[in-house]
């Protein structure tokens, strides 16, 4: 009976920290302080695939990168995320971790954010993505 109360409060527990979390999310993404963004393509492999979803830190200037982040950057109406092999005042370079040459540089206007990190590693959340990237291309194919 006893190790029943602990599972609850321990599910209870849980249940709560993720309700809290989700709240933040929520609220930082309101204020627009993050974004989420959901991997397409292959030139961030292995480090980043198709599907995975992360977050992306915004309102941050070029000081607050360096060479080795991953950022979220527009080019036209299409969002890229690559690593920065190259700062240069206010322009950077960056270079998909699949790809075989540089990107041609990026204005710091054209930067939404830098991906989140926890340590050393990319905070992605594996194939969750996916949902979203099936909405988008049925949607497409319906009109």
């Amino acid at each position: 009976m006893l190790k029943i109360r602990v599972l609850r409060t321990a599910l209870m527990v849980l249940e709560s920290l993720v309700g809290l979390s989700l709240l933040v999310l929520v609220l930082l993404t309101l204020f627009g302080y993050i974004t989420i963004a959901v991997v397409e393509g292959s030139s961030m492999e292995p480090t980043l695939q198709t599907g995975d979803l992360v977050i992306v830190l915004r309102k941050i200037s070029v000081n607050d990168m360096s060479i080795g982040d991953v950022v979220v950057y527009r080019r036209g109406s299409t969002l890229i995320i690559h690593r920065i092999v190259m700062i240069e005042g206010n322009t950077v370079i960056t270079k998909g971790d699949n790809n075989w040459v540089v990107d041609p540089p990026v204005s710091s206007d054209a930067i939404v954010g830098k991906v989140l990190e926890v340590g050393d590693r990319l905070f992605k959340i594996p194939l969750v993505g996916y949902l979203t990237l099936l909405l988008r291309y049925s949607i497409s194919s319906l009109t």
